[in-house]
């Protein structure tokens, strides 16, 4: 690994990538560049994009393995890129790419930091990669202290429930978790509560959640004394459902100080994956966008050579796919696009959305001093993928960008019947454009990961609970005794989980599974803002 500063032509490149940038308007933290061959990009890839990780078996054997498919041909080293946002952000250049294709990774990370640095979830930490490097050491020393076989125990049961840090979740800690110089919001005596960073955009359900319904003067008396004698006795209230289990795990879990230190350092390495999924259409779009504006006008100046490989690379990275595929370079660079064209035509207006006269919806250009950039700033500031989608993805957009266009020799695997096409010809099977928009929302809801939420802490003598929301899919069996074998490892007492009907307990070395009654989600919220317990025990 060697800073771009040691390459001339690279540096001039960085400084006038970052010139252009900041003309254009962006901005940006500092960004550094360095150059990694293609062994060097595997490790970075297997260290979670951190330039050091601690030691751990997995790693080893995972990097072994890599390096033999590459070495076998069977796994490229055509790494573009990889960055780590924050403030710094750190940018990995592959040393095998050529000028122009450095020029484009360059303009395409200012979009990312950019994005991270300015979208509602805020990605943008100082000094993130600095902290981990911190959290690297201390947990060296925490393997020397605990000896190997604990080490490797513990560190396969937290990185097993790394799938349940949900940091951005709107039942993240700070919503449903309350602690004496924490105190959640709405609940009190008549105090104010401290201003709160943005999570994610307010529904309804946060909205229940952050002002719940007024209760007789007594019973908010009997609540507010239990929560008094709760925090007493524990340091904290669970006030409603925590989806982000892991995190949970880290704050009150009875850790030792070395093995907090493992919990901590994988919860702040795998927490920042949960921004990627929820934002990568935006995330994405937006950084191929400034690319090509970037690119352009190094091509204008002669900067760099190169326009037809770029514009190769460029049609290859934003092919289109069907909807199931989801190129996130594809959509959202042409959503962005459609987007600015149409603020640019009045389009996005009230008007715009009553006319119901065709020709005149298709010859519309009503200019609106809105500047379309600036407005483009603020979805970014405001919005995640689940909302950009369900305002911009419409069925024109879906048919224009090919979502619902399927090979016909895929449709006939997949059992589309002739039936189901809303068109077809000898090449292509069309689907019925609403159907996939309505398919893709649902997706980037929760993205068909089963969401978990702590949801008690004392159950059955000091168990905890988790609770399964049920989507209409259910829980793996092969997943769920493993599961709460590693959590029962890190809380140190019994885990107990309810699905549907059915509740999984670990505890002893012992795993039980009873029937219960099922209970929806929205009755356990509400009992828990009641300062009652989610499930009878």
């Amino acid at each position: 690994m060697r800073s771009v500063r040691t390459d001339p032509l690279l540096s001039r490149l960085v400084d006038r990538v970052m010139e252009i940038a900041r003309d254009l308007g962006r901005t940006l933290p500092e960004i550094r560049f360095f150059l990694l061959d293609g062994l060097e990009f595997a490790a970075l890839l297997e260290k979670n994009v951190y330039p050091a990780s601690p030691l751990n078996l997995w790693e080893g054997k995972r990097m072994a393995h890599r390096r033999h498919r590459i070495e076998t041909g069977e796994e490229t080293t055509l790494y573009y890129e990889v960055v780590q946002t924050g403030d710094p952000a750190y940018a990995y250049l592959n040393s095998a790419n050529s000028p122009v294709i450095q020029a484009s990774v360059m303009a395409h990370v200012v979009g990312h930091c950019e994005f991270s640095l300015l979208n509602v979830l805020r990605d943008a930490e100082p000094d993130r990669t600095e902290r981990v490097l911190h959290l690297v050491r201390k947990v060296e020393l925490a393997r020397q202290q605990m000896g190997q076989k604990d080490y490797v125990e513990f560190w396969n049961a937290c990185e097993s429930a790394t799938s349940l840090a949900a940091p951005r979740s709107q039942y993240n800690l700070d919503r449903t978790v309350e602690t004496e110089s924490h105190p959640s919001p709405g609940v009190g005596d008549g105090e104010s509560s401290p201003p709160q960073r943005p999570i994610l955009p307010v529904f309804d359900t946060l909205t229940e959640l952050l002002h719940p319904a007024e209760e007789p003067p007594f019973e908010r008396e009997i609540r507010v004394r239990r929560r008094q004698q709760a925090l007493g006795r524990r340091g904290y209230v669970l006030r409603a459902p925590c989806q982000d289990v892991l995190g949970f795990l880290r704050l009150y879990a009875p850790l030792s100080p070395a093995e907090r230190r493992v919990l901590d350092y994988l919860y702040e390495t795998r927490a920042p994956q949960e921004f990627v999924m929820r934002t990568q259409i935006m995330n994405e779009g937006w950084a191929m966008y400034w690319e090509k504006k970037i690119m352009l006008e190094l091509f204008r100046e002669r900067m760099i050579p190169g326009v037809i490989e770029y514009a190769r690379v460029f049609s290859g990275v934003c092919a289109p796919r069907p909807y199931f595929q989801r190129n996130p370079y594809h959509v959202g660079y042409n959503l962005w696009c459609r987007i600015e064209e149409d603020l640019r035509h009045g389009r996005l207006t009230l008007e715009y959305q009553e006319e119901t006269d065709l020709e005149r919806r298709e010859a519309w250009d009503h200019p609106t001093p809105v500047d379309p950039i600036e407005a483009m700033g603020r979805i970014v500031r405001t919005t995640t993928d689940a909302e950009f989608l369900r305002r911009y993805l419409t069925k024109e957009a879906v048919e224009a960008l090919s979502l619902n266009r399927i090979p016909r020799p895929l449709a006939e695997r997949m059992g589309v019947r002739p039936a189901d096409a809303h068109r077809a010809d000898d090449q292509w099977v069309w689907l019925d454009p609403e159907a996939v928009r309505q398919e893709m929302l649902r997706f980037y809801v929760h993205f068909y990961r089963p969401r978990i939420y702590v949801v008690d802490t004392e159950f059955r003598d000091g168990g905890l609970l988790l609770y399964h929301r049920d989507d209409g899919r259910t829980l793996r069996q092969d997943w769920i005794r493993p599961t709460l074998r590693n959590l029962n490892r890190i809380w140190k007492g019994p885990v107990a989980l309810v699905t549907r009907s059915s509740l999984h307990a670990y505890a002893g070395g012992r795993y039980v599974q009873e029937e219960v009654e099922p209970v929806e989600f929205e009755e356990v919220r509400e009992r828990m803002l009641r300062g009652e317990k989610a499930l009878a025990a």
